[in-house]
């Protein structure tokens, strides 16, 4: 585990994993409900089901790339995560509030630099 590894290397892999884990802790701790909502109304089938799996995905990723075990099909698991939750949830196409619609395209940019920092881990 993090054999011969720059600590600046290593103090960016864990904070990568604390995002994954640290926001599924909130999701899945006192933000189910409002995720599972928003789902179903963009007719999203099996809404609850869905977000199990997202929650599955951030642990597993979250944990390999923590513990740099098979870090490389972590950080894709939780490329495949990041690249669905904002295809369910930042529709900024759908927002017609220009505010919340900035703020959707404003996610969906900041979510293209964790897809670049997990590209950095493969």
């Amino acid at each position: 585990m993090y054999a011969n590894t720059p600590p600046l290397h290593i103090a960016g892999q864990l904070l990568i994993a604390l995002l994954f884990l640290g926001t599924l802790a909130m999701n899945f701790g006192w933000k189910q409900q409002q995720h599972v909502d928003r789902m179903e109304a963009s007719g999203v089938p099996f809404a609850r089901a869905v977000l199990y799996v997202g929650f599955a995905l951030q642990l597993i990723g979250g944990l390999m790339v923590a513990f740099d075990w098979q870090t490389r099909i972590g950080a894709s698991i939780l490329i495949v995560f990041v690249i669905a939750a904002c295809a369910l949830f930042h529709r900024f196409w759908e927002v017609e509030d220009p505010l919340r619609r900035h703020f959707h395209i404003s996610f969906l940019f900041s979510n293209a630099a964790i897809v670049g920092a997990l590209l950095l881990l493969m």
